[in-house]
């Protein structure tokens, strides 16, 4: 780190020791009334690679969200505030607590980070207990870049009758300037285990095209997993800070409420985005690669863009996305056409939907009627989800779950595709393909491979 950086972070750091005592003293006079307040101090910095900051922080508890369009990136570390657990099925707890808990604040409001589990029976097997069907919390400090302005913020989050230790908030905020610590090297890569291996995935499609054929399913998307052992634990901030520099135009995400465990990904899909009353999503299906031969490039665009099937899989969760934002906007717009959507090392086929929610309409219901699409599920959903929990060997736990980010106007979550748990020495990634009649296993296996491959470049092929 530049030494005008490290200098600027450290004065930042002493001003906000002291604006820290301030509010810790503002409370202590409260009205006795007021049951609880929050406080988020900022303080404008030279620009810091979030990413290299939260690398040298030894704190256990961190989190890292960049925003697909790059409007946002936040670096976080410890818990001012951690909601209780709710379920993906049933979100409105976990929303309404979390808008209490923001209308406290004085001043600049901060933001909630986290994610559900897929569903709620999706936690069972370990280690996935440890993240639990969700968790969402405000950072103790993060580093926030918007734009050209970067600023250094502490949360902190005061209730009656329970006691917040300021010597400890000092004590952990003095810690939080950055070392030597910050290598992106990761340990040498022992072996990797599919779950299910080629036959067991082979027949998974062959089952599922069988349903296709019998009218049960229109579409179900199989995921596989790949268990990779590390010679030593693992860092997950240290897999996405190699992951981003080859995932351009995605959302990246490290969520770690716990020490035991870690769920980091990098995803080009988007959930749903909501500011105000505006809502967009979008459908996005079918996969082709991107290599350095732009002409190349563009016989695989031309391809995915005639293709029948991918075409008629991609326009299953476009119809799907459309019928929900119909009960849930008064009004909708939809592209005619799907584009192909051109990441840097794949291509997808996206349709961007949009809407204004009709009064009253919450991010919950959001949720509920958005989560699962067809682009992680199935189709129709509740026949695809219980074919799911009988054809696939493990639990989808915060796989292709929503994660993201809420505030008290707005809201952005991500579908957790392309996504890992960092548990140890073992990293479980996780990807699928969608099944439709046509599919091939071969081809869906490939598929997925294109789909990790990230992570395999990042590994470098040590397998020792």
């Amino acid at each position: 780190m530049r030494a005008d950086v490290l200098g600027g972070l450290q004065r930042a750091v002493a001003e906000m020791d002291m604006r820290i005592r301030m509010a810790f003293k503002d409370w202590r006079n409260a009205p006795d009334h007021v049951d609880m307040r929050g406080v988020r101090i900022e303080v404008t910095i030279p620009d810091v690679d979030p990413m290299g900051w939260l690398l040298a922080q030894v704190f256990p508890r961190q989190l890292y969200w960049s925003a697909r369009d790059g409007s946002l990136e936040v670096a976080g570390i410890g818990h001012a505030v951690l909601l209780p657990q709710g379920s993906v099925e049933n979100p409105e707890e976990v929303f309404r607590r979390g808008r209490e808990i923001l209308e406290a604040f004085r001043g600049p409001r901060p933001r909630f980070f986290g994610g559900f589990s897929f569903s709620s029976h999706d936690t069972e097997e370990s280690p996935w207990p440890v993240l639990g069907s969700s968790s969402f919390w405000i950072p103790q400090a993060e580093i926030c870049r918007r734009g050209e302005k970067t600023t250094l913020a502490c949360n902190l989050f005061f209730r009656r009758n329970v006691e917040l230790s300021m010597e400890e908030v000092l004590n952990h905020w003095r810690s939080v300037v950055p070392h030597a610590r910050t290598s992106e090297d990761l340990p040498t890569l022992l072996c990797r285990r599919d779950h299910p291996d080629r036959d067991g995935w082979e027949a998974n499609v062959k089952s599922a095209l069988g349903l296709i054929d019998h009218g049960v399913l229109d579409k179900i998307v199989l995921a596989r997993k790949a268990v990779y052992t590390f010679a030593v634990p693992v860092e997950a901030s240290a897999i996405l800070a190699v992951l981003r520099h080859v995932t351009s135009s995605c959302y990246h995400f490290l969520l770690q409420p716990d020490p035991q465990a870690a769920f980091m990904g990098t995803t080009p899909e988007c959930l749903y985005a909501r500011t105000d009353r505006s809502l967009k999503t979008e459908a996005l299906a079918g996969t082709r690669p991107r290599v350095s031969d732009e002409e190349e490039n563009q016989a695989f665009a031309k391809e995915l863009l005639e293709n029948p099937k991918e075409r008629h899989e991609q326009e299953l969760v476009r119809k799907e996305l459309l019928r929900q934002l119909h009960l849930l906007c008064e009004t909708v717009d939809s592209d005619p056409e799907p584009q192909v959507l051109a990441l840097e090392r794949k291509q997808h086929l996206i349709s961007r939907l949009s809407g204004s929610l009709r009064k009253g309409v919450s991010d919950a219901e959001i949720l509920n009627a958005l989560h699962p699409t067809p682009a992680v599920g199935g189709a129709p959903r509740a026949n695809a989800l219980r074919e799911l929990v009988r054809l696939e060997p493990f639990s989808r736990g915060w796989y292709a779950a929503p994660v993201g980010t809420f505030g008290l106007e707005d809201a952005e979550f991500a579908v957790a595709i392309r996504s890992g748990l960092v548990h140890g020495r073992d990293v479980n990634v996780y990807s699928g393909a969608g099944i439709v009649k046509g599919s091939d296993p071969g081809q869906e296996w490939q598929e997925i491979e294109n789909k990790i491959s990230d992570f395999v470049k990042v590994t470098r092929g040590r397998v020792r």
